[in-house]
C-alpha cells in the first residue's frame, strides 16, 4: 500500500478523485492539505505524515508547479502524482520536466490507478537495492571535439585517488579514444562484458579491465566492426559494475545512439560538455532537449564548461542561455593536455587544470552519494479510464 499526502482545494476534480480511489487497498490518502503551502510549511506535514508519495491537485496550475519543483528539489526519490481535469502532449511534457511520476485524469480508473501504484511500489523497492549500489555519472559532450573524454578521464583519476572504487568504462565503440590516449592495448573490454552480461564473475571480470593507476578501465573495442547492443545486455553489465564500485563513470559518443539511452535513463547525473562558444552551447541546448523529450528528468543533466578562457562568455550567462547549472569550467591548457597524451598519462595534479579535475571530482563525490535515482527514468504514465 502506498501511504500519500493529497494536496489541493475542495473542488469536483478533487472529490471525484477521492470517490475513485475511496477502499482501494493499493492507496491510502494519509493526510490532506487544501492549499499549496510553502514548503518551509508543508515540511513539518511531511515529515509528520512521512507519506511514500504526494498527490497535488493542478487546480491552481502555477502554485502546484512550483511546489511540485520545490518538493522533488528537495526530495527527488518522493514520487509526485498530479491530477488534472484533462491531458495533452504539451502539458505532459511540462510537467515531465518537472519531475512529475504520473498524470491522472477523470474519468478516473480505479484498476488503472491500481496498477500505477504497484509500478510506483516497485520503483522504491529498485530504489531501496539502489542505496547498496554505486552511483552511476554519464559523461556525454555536446559535439565532437570539445574535451569530453579528457574531462572523464581526469575526473576518474582524481575520484579514484581521493575516494577509491571507481571504474571508467568507455562507451564510444567507435573511436575509442580512451585506449588510444593512455595507449592501451588489450585483448578484452566492453564486447566482451556485453558478450557475458549476463554470467558476469569476479576472475572475467579481471580479465577484461585495465587497471592505470589504480583506476579500472573498461576499454571500447578497437575495430570498426558494427555490435548489436541490446538493453538488457548494457543494463547487466552496469549492474555488475555498479554492485562493485562505488562511483561508474561512463564516456559517451557525441552522438546519442540507442545503446546510449540505457546509460542516460540510469545515470544518477548527466554531465554534458561543451566549450564556451555559441556554436557548442547551441548544441548542447538540442542536446538537453533530446534528452528530455525522452522522458529523462531535467534536473539529472548538469553542465561543464571546458577549456574556457578569460574572455569567453561567463558561466552565469551559460546557465541563463541553456536553463542549467554549470557545474565545473576547466582551463584552456593545450599545452598541459598534449604532452599528458604524449607520456599517455594524465596532467600534472599540482598544475591549474590538474587542481580544478581534483576539486571538481571532490564536489562530485558527495553529490552522487546523496543522490539516489531509480534506475528507469522517471516517465509519466497517463491513467485513462476503460470506459
Amino acid at each position: 500500500m502506498v501511504r500519500a499526502l493529497l494536496i489541493g482545494p475542495e473542488d469536483d476534480l478533487l472529490r471525484s478523485f477521492v470517490e475513485a480511489v475511496t477502499g482501494l487497498k493499493e492507496l491510502n490518502l494519509c493526510q490532506r492539505v487544501a492549499s499549496y503551502l510553502p514548503l518551509a510549511e508543508l515540511g513539518p506535514v511531511l515529515e509528520q505524515a512521512a507519506p511514500g508519495a504526494v498527490v497535488i491537485s493542478l487546480a491552481d496550475y502555477n502554485a502546484a508547479t512550483a511546489l511540485i519543483g520545490e518538493l522533488v528539489a528537495v526530495n527527488p526519490v518522493l514520487p509526485v502524482i498530479a491530477l488534472h481535469t484533462y491531458c495533452d502532449q504539451r502539458l505532459l511534457m511540462e510537467l515531465m520536466q518537472i519531475g512529475v511520476r504520473e498524470l491522472w485524469f477523470p474519468p478516473f480508473n480505479r484498476e488503472q490507478i491500481g496498477k500505477a501504484l504497484g509500478r510506483l511500489l516497485q520503483q522504491r523497492v529498485a530504489g531501496l537495492r539502489d542505496d547498496r549500489r554505486g552511483s552511476l555519472v554519464a559523461f556525454l559532450p555536446a559535439r565532437g571535439g570539445c574535451g569530453s573524454t579528457t574531462v572523464a578521464l581526469h575526473t576518474a583519476a582524481a575520484l579514484q585517488k581521493a575516494r577509491g572504487s571507481v571504474l571508467l568504462a568507455d562507451f564510444d565503440f567507435h573511436n575509442s579514444t580512451i585506449s588510444f590516449w593512455l595507449k592501451i592495448e588489450t585483448r578484452h573490454g566492453f564486447r566482451e562484458a556485453l558478450e557475458r552480461a549476463h554470467w558476469l564473475d569476479e576472475a572475467m571480470w579481471k580479465s577484461m579491465i585495465t587497471r592505470v593507476r589504480d583506476l579500472d578501465i573498461l576499454t571500447a573495442p578497437q575495430t570498426s566492426v558494427p555490435m548489436d547492443l541490446s538493453s538488457g545486455e548494457t543494463s547487466a553489465v552496469l549492474e555488475y559494475a555498479r554492485r562493485n564500485y562505488r562511483f561508474v563513470l561512463v564516456d559517451l559518443p557525441d552522438s546519442i545512439f540507442s545503446s546510449c539511452w540505457e546509460v542516460l535513463e540510469q545515470a544518477h547525473h548527466i554531465l554534458l560538455t561543451a566549450t564556451p562558444e555559441m556554436a557548442s552551447l547551441y548544441l548542447a541546448r538540442r542536446k538537453i532537449a533530446q534528452i528530455v523529450d525522452r522522458g529523462i528528468p531535467r534536473n539529472r543533466i548538469q553542465m561543464l564548461l571546458n577549456r574556457v578562457s578569460p574572455n569567453d562568455l561567463p558561466p552565469a550567462e551559460v546557465e541563463k542561455f541553456l536553463a542549467l547549472p554549470v557545474a565545473a569550467c576547466f582551463s584552456n591548457h593545450y599545452r598541459a593536455i598534449t604532452a599528458a597524451f604524449a607520456d599517455a598519462s594524465f596532467v600534472s595534479e599540482g598544475s591549474k587544470l590538474g587542481t580544478q579535475f581534483s576539486q571538481f571530482a571532490e564536489s562530485l563525490a558527495p553529490a552522487v552519494k546523496a543522490t539516489t535515482k531509480p534506475k528507469t527514468s522517471w516517465k509519466i504514465r497517463q491513467i485513462f479510464s476503460s470506459a
